[in-house]
């Protein structure tokens, strides 16, 4: 009577909205594209097709206030070919509270830098923490700028989740990104579950 179509059992399992709901789940676990796709029993394409339209659903991070403690750092990855296809990840880490602030991927170079310090003009941060890496002298006041091993720890620890946590942040490993939307969108939906955590 109202006119629309209901399927109680499917025959194909990427068509059933619980088991598409564990799509992104497991992509936030560790899974591969072609892993997931074989454990829920549905194509690769099906996989690919909801986990963009989940990435575009999701914001980069936009925090407000002030921060006391900030690290920064990068980390490195690739897209389609390991040495050709190189990218960084940039990003801002609250000692404080466990957010992740901003985030930028790019080359290791200071007009990456200074984009990840352009979505912080918002905020108010009190002191940053970094290691030596050139770029960052060129970016923070010397006055509200630390360089140390020590107190750079935490963010660290945390580009071990992110290489534990994404599959295709791995060093040696076979999952990679061959488009910059899926890699984009990988680290995006990462932090947002993080920040949201």
């Amino acid at each position: 009577n109202c006119g629309k179509q209901f399927q109680f059992e499917y025959q194909y399992e990427g068509a059933n909205p619980k088991i598409k709901a564990q799509i992104p789940k497991m992509a936030m676990r560790s899974s591969g594209i072609r892993d997931i796709a074989n454990v829920l029993n549905m194509s690769a394409v099906t996989v690919i097709l909801v986990l963009r339209k989940w990435f575009k659903s999701l914001s980069e991070p936009r925090v407000e206030g002030t921060f006391e403690n900030v690290i920064i750092d990068e980390f490195w990855s690739w897209v389609g070919k390991r040495k050709e296809g190189k990218r960084w990840v940039w990003y801002a880490f609250c000692a404080d509270t466990g957010k992740i602030l901003a985030f930028q991927i790019g080359k290791r170079n200071t007009p990456t830098c200074k984009k990840l310090f352009a979505k912080m003009e918002h905020l108010t941060i009190n002191h940053f923490y970094t290691d030596d890496w050139k770029s960052y002298k060129k970016c923070i006041p010397s006055e509200k700028h630390t360089i140390s091993k020590r107190k750079t720890q935490k963010i660290e620890r945390q580009n071990l989740n992110f290489r534990t946590h994404i599959k295709r942040l791995c060093r040696k490993t076979i999952c990679f990104s061959k488009k910059d939307d899926m890699h984009f969108g990988f680290i995006k939906a990462y932090i947002d579950l993080k920040n949201a955590a």
